[in-house]
């Protein structure tokens, strides 16, 4: 458990925090939108998932053969179209 709560950083505690005023806000006034919201918050702070988590929202690059070429050292065939 302590390895667990090791990886937190205050980004991800923010998350939870506001997951949790959601949901109170819930639990004070019945939006259900503060629902939503404070489930997804709390969820992903929880998980480790979503764009407050360690790998950002970027996508995962894949090494590509050419991608340690210079761009100027890459064969390209072109068509022309008449």
């Amino acid at each position: 458990m302590k390895t667990y709560f090791a990886k937190w950083t205050w980004k991800r505690l923010i998350q939870l925090a506001v997951g949790i005023f959601f949901l109170w806000k819930y639990k004070e006034g019945g939006d259900t939108l503060a629902l939503m919201f404070g489930t997804l918050m709390t969820v992903q702070a929880v998980l480790n998932i979503g764009c407050f988590s360690s790998r950002g929202c970027s996508t995962p690059t894949k090494n590509h053969p050419d991608s340690n070429k210079n761009i100027d050292e890459i064969d390209v065939d072109y068509e022309e179209i008449e």
